[in-house]
């Protein structure tokens, strides 16, 4: 069977055995998903209709009846389920790879991402690697606190400067990459992000995923007698959920509270503006302890990521 080219236009690909699969109307696609992907995920994130307007979400097909679905397009797939009585996971992802080969850029990766428990053998049996690093979210209503804050320190709120083009840019980026390079650097979270260097660390893309009210609950932490940036705490939006972008405290800094203070700060000027804030860690990262003792509650854990590797 001839395979077919990957197009946003082409609504239906034909696999073999009579399987096939039919681009879907987000929202509906969505309802199907938020109830067949892991409930125990789904539950967890159990206001996220897993709808998003993005043009890869399909519905697989087995001759007429409508066996499952998935996100996929050149290089990536996620988001697969199937709809009981089904049960021959392993021959549809074989075919859905064969398929995705074809679409696919070969001297790039093929990626599936945040594959959770149930799923990890099934992709694997298909020749998708993991990675070294398991996450899982984690997540607590917004509530008001009484932050207290030692004299010693100034707190503040990022600010955004944007050139009339839709740029945006921190004003203290230099400063904030410095106090990221220091927070970070040779730790879990560097090498997951393959940042090694202070360059890696300028918060380009992070703004753009901010609002007011976000910038407004993200923290700076600076030294009043140094005038240094020692930690920050910045927010974005992830799936129209108030979410941690990223957290950090320069070395000669910690033990003193200030994550735990950022994102009581962060919490409480969210309050009766999201219900929920959410932050992604890694299994071993030390600042997991910070998160359950403000109460956050873990979700399921995770393979970040699972890949085919280039040719």
């Amino acid at each position: 069977m001839r395979l077919s080219d990957w197009s946003v236009d082409t609504i239906m690909y034909d696999l073999s055995g009579g399987y096939l699969i039919r681009k879907a109307e987000p929202e509906e696609w969505g309802v199907f998903c938020s109830v067949y992907y892991n409930m125990q995920y789904t539950g967890f994130f159990r206001e996220e209709g897993f709808a998003g307007s993005r043009k890869n979400a399909f519905w697989i097909y087995k001759g007429e009846t409508k066996i499952g679905g998935v996100r996929m397009s050149p290089n990536v797939i996620y988001h697969l389920f199937f709809i009981p009585p089904f049960n021959d996971s392993f021959e549809v992802l074989k075919q859905l790879k064969e398929l995705l080969t074809h679409w696919s850029d070969r001297t790039e990766p093929i990626r599936t991402y945040e594959v959770l428990p149930d799923q990890v053998q099934l992709f694997a049996r298909s020749g998708f690697w993991p990675d070294e690093f398991r996450c899982r979210w984690m997540q607590r209503p917004t509530d008001h606190f009484e932050v207290v804050w030692d004299d010693d320190l100034r707190i503040e709120s990022p600010e955004i400067l944007e050139n009339g083009q839709g740029t945006k840019r921190f004003i203290l980026e230099n400063e904030i990459a410095r106090c990221d390079f220091d927070s970070f650097r040779g730790g879990f979270e560097a090498v997951r992000r393959k940042k090694s260097s202070l360059e890696d660390f300028i918060p380009h893309e992070d703004p753009n995923y901010a609002n007011e009210i976000l910038v407004q609950a993200s923290t700076l932490v600076f030294d009043k007698n140094s005038g240094q940036l020692i930690a920050n705490c910045r927010l974005c939006l992830q799936d129209n959920v108030a979410a941690v972008y990223s957290i950090g405290v320069t070395p000669a800094h910690r033990g003193k509270g200030l994550a735990t203070r950022m994102l009581q700060r962060a919490l409480t000027i969210l309050k009766d503006k999201y219900p929920l804030l959410r932050l992604y860690v890694m299994e071993g990262n030390d600042a997991e302890s910070v998160y359950f003792n403000l109460g956050f509650m873990p979700g399921v854990q995770e393979i970040q990521n699972m890949r085919i590797p280039e040719n």
